[in-house]
């Protein structure tokens, strides 16, 4: 009940912190998106209004030679303007490259141009087949400046125009602004006193330079305004001269914004599963542990409640023969050994957790040591009827060891493979190998489950089989700590033909151990 209770909590806490961390990189993204806006939004405005006064002036000086033009003609005279055009146009308004004045029929009563007879003869054709419709003379209020700018030809061409009365007659006042002088001498200096501050251009109504470089690059630091009156066909485009850079930073802030954002979000689901993690394993460690002292105490109660019965039969003197006498004393005795070798595994798996344990390590065969062990556990097994087979294999190797450690480990590794292996004969195999010796212990029982043989070396830890037999679940730990406490490792696995081998190794020494004419096989059976 508790694990499905602490499972739903798990269920419902990291869902809800993951929103949570979701939707605090988000405002967090949100709000430092904010601010960069905001900072974009304020160098645009400053530059736009650098760009309206720009627009603002070169309106000025179109529309201000418009009006020195217009007030130089003389209604009453018109012949005589175009002496006076050719004397004073430079000087007046050099950007004026053409002047007409029209009757109210059409007719031209005066053209001055800048120019020779070959250049003013295509102007007035141009403009009386395909500029002069487009201005709708007739339909201009009188007094009213107006302009034109199109592309005739190929060419770009600025024209003011205002309709003139005197008396009953009206006239028409037309010039045409050299659009090329406008590029070359009018442009350049809009900028002058921001120099190396700002890059700028002009580009038509298909998005093409018509002067200054390209701003592409300048992304959204490009502030761009429309001439409103005059160059209308013309758009002034400024940008900062850093605005490539901060365009590229900006970039690169966001990619870096968006990439801290998710690593903390990782971190912070990374965090709080490691610490759900955590308290689940601390959780199942406890309860382990609580096992482990209720199997302890079970483990403990049943050989002193059996050496108490037979010790108490004995002194009540309730023994019929010497026979009988003779079999409770070792019944005492085997009961005594088995509560002597829990209380040792306690105590050494009591020592090791605290680091405490030392190891007194001296040179030595092995074997020898796996041969002692498993006489003295066949001795305690011997009424229960399970065999053991020893086999050595290869050259007697020295090892650094402590022999009271090593005895313990195989004590575990036989009384292992006698609870699970449903009475059926232990192979006890130690092989010599170039690098190390290897102790195997195989039983032919029921082996251990696939998703057991990465957890049996854990402490407290039992298969899903415990049930088969009883245990602390300690003993194949101390197998590994003590056989990595000498350099080795441990490990477990299922047989081809059934049972389970658990082993461990330990490294030898370069020199062998002298043996005499010892057999490279030796096999002992009980």
């Amino acid at each position: 009940m508790r694990d499905w209770r602490f499972r739903l909590v798990y269920l419902i806490l990291l869902p809800a912190i993951a929103v949570a961390a979701g939707v605090l990189g988000y405002f967090a993204w949100l709000t430092a998106t904010q601010f960069a806006r905001l900072g974009e939004q304020t160098i645009a405005e400053s530059t736009l209004l650098i760009v309206r006064d720009r627009v603002d002036r070169i309106e000025t000086e179109i529309i201000t030679a418009d009006n020195l033009v217009f007030r130089m003609i003389d209604l009453g005279n018109p012949e005589a303007f175009e002496d006076r055009w050719d004397a004073t146009s430079a000087d007046t308004a050099p950007s004026v490259r053409s002047v007409l004045l029209l009757d109210d029929t059409g007719n031209v009563l005066a053209h001055g141009m800048r120019g020779n007879h070959e250049a003013k003869r295509e102007f007035l054709k141009v403009f009386l087949e395909r500029i002069m419709p487009d201005l709708e003379l007739e339909r201009q209020r009188t007094g009213r400046l107006k302009h034109l700018h199109q592309t005739y030809a190929g060419r770009s061409y600025l024209i003011s125009y205002k309709a003139m009365r005197r008396g009953a007659r009206r006239f028409y006042a037309i010039l045409s602004h050299d659009t090329g002088y406008i590029v070359r001498e009018q442009f350049p200096t809009l900028f002058a006193t921001e120099q190396g501050k700002l890059l700028y251009n002009v580009v038509d109504e298909n998005n093409r330079r018509v002067y200054g470089e390209s701003l592409g690059r300048a992304g959204d630091y490009l502030v761009g305004l429309r001439f409103p009156t005059t160059l209308y066909g013309w758009r002034l485009q400024v940008a900062p001269k850093q605005a490539p850079l901060l365009e590229a930073r900006g970039r690169t802030r966001k990619v870096n914004e968006v990439a801290l954002i998710v690593t903390a979000f990782a971190i912070i689901l990374l965090g709080v599963g490691f610490l759900i993690y955590a308290a689940d394993k601390e959780r199942r460690l406890n309860a382990l542990k609580a096992e482990f002292i209720a199997n302890v105490s079970h483990e403990l109660k049943t050989p002193l409640s059996v050496v108490r019965m037979f010790a108490e039969m004995l002194l009540t003197k309730r023994v019929r023969g010497e026979d009988k006498q003779q079999e409770y004393l070792e019944i005492i005795c085997r009961e005594s050994e088995r509560l002597s070798s829990l209380i040792e595994n306690v105590l050494d798996f009591a020592a090791l957790e605290r680091g405490k344990k030392k190891f007194s390590l001296v040179e030595g065969d092995l074997g020898d040591v796996v041969a002692r062990a498993v006489e003295t556990f066949r001795q305690r097994i011997d009424r229960e009827g399970t065999g053991i087979a020893l086999v050595r294999t290869g050259e007697p190797a020295s090892v650094s060891m402590d022999e009271q450690a090593l005895l313990l480990a195989v004590f575990n590794l036989l009384d292992n493979a006698v609870k699970y292996g449903g009475g059926s004969e232990i192979e006890v195999t130690v092989e010599t190998r170039r690098r190390d010796v290897q102790v195997r212990v195989r039983d032919h029982g029921l082996g251990i489950p696939e998703e057991d043989l990465r957890r049996v070396f854990e402490r407290f830890y039992r298969t899903r089989r415990k049930e088969l037999a009883r245990g602390s679940g300690i003993g194949l730990s101390l197998v590994k700590n003590i056989a990595e406490a000498h350099g080795g490792r441990a490990w477990a696995e299922n047989a081809e033909d059934g049972g389970a081998i658990v082993g461990f190794s330990i490294p030898v020494h370069a020199h062998r151990v002298p043996h005499g004419e010892q057999s490279h096989a030796e096999t002992a059976t009980a």
